[in-house]
């Protein structure tokens, strides 16, 4: 259950899972004309979710090298400012978790444990450096450095639009983007001095009164061992009161990073 956890922030890809339609369903374009890598960023600019907060209730499967999981989570954003998670399986609460831009904190129901520390502990899990930004973009089909400085080429690959470095590194992002409104699709985050690769896939997008947003995510974490995570969005609001409680139980034990 704490990988579960631990892949859902960042993350944590499975075109699997078939997603019930909580909005209106966008209808895809392939992209056929090329376009220059300014101009796809900037249209994908244009979908940035402007809201105060949302909520998200989610299905969630998991599996890794040596097990599978599935759970429902309660996701609360309240923009640029924390993200709360309440993981729950067969309906019962077995962790909770609360992100800020300075830190991350969740503990564990089952083991009554928790921790209190920085965004290491989803870097080490996901397979790439994340902060609160990252998480947040993730979660609504935003690139995760959405302020990206590098010198990207546009080509077109598969009927996407890809952008892609124009010079070799060891930490390489590759971005894909449906042509009709510059929709996110897939990205690829590869580092090969650790041969550690994570791809985030947005396999549909729907409206969501004046939102856009995914159906699901899918994202596939390959390290030491694979990771594969499908994060489907049963419902989505905008700008309702959150209810946010989160306080560790007495009792229970810290953990850190291992």
């Amino acid at each position: 259950m704490k990988k579960i956890l631990l892949v859902v922030f960042a993350t944590l890809s499975l075109m699997s899972c078939k997603s019930k339609k909580i909005g209106v369903g966008l209808d895809e374009v392939d992209a056929t004309k090329h376009k220059t890598a300014l101009y796809i960023l900037n249209e994908h600019s244009k979908n940035a979710q402007n809201f105060s907060t949302s909520q998200i209730r989610s299905s969630i499967s998991f599996e890794s090298d040596t097990q599978s999981n599935n759970a429902s989570a309660d996701i609360m954003i309240e923009k640029d400012k924390q993200i709360f998670l309440n993981v729950r399986v067969f309906g019962i609460s077995v962790a909770k978790a609360l992100i800020t831009p300075e830190k991350v904190q969740y503990y564990e129901i089952v083991n009554k444990t928790y921790f209190d520390g920085d965004f290491s502990i989803l870097s080490q899990y996901v397979g790439t450096d994340l902060d609160f930004n990252n998480l947040q973009n993730l979660l609504l089909g935003q690139v995760l450095n959405s302020t990206t400085d590098q010198n990207l080429l546009a080509s077109i690959e598969g009927g996407l639009h890809k952008l892609s470095p124009a010079k070799e590194e060891d930490l390489i992002s590759n971005y894909y983007f449906e042509d009709k409104g510059a929709l996110l699709k897939k990205e690829e985050i590869e580092q090969k001095s650790t041969n550690r690769k994570v791809t985030i896939s947005y396999p549909a997008y729907q409206q969501v009164k004046d939102y856009v947003v995914p159906t699901e995510i899918n994202i596939k974490a390959i390290q030491e061992k694979s990771i594969n995570l499908n994060l489907r969005y049963d419902k989505v609001t905008f700008g309702e009161e959150l209810r946010i409680r989160y306080a560790v139980p007495s009792g229970y034990k810290r953990i850190g990073l291992k």
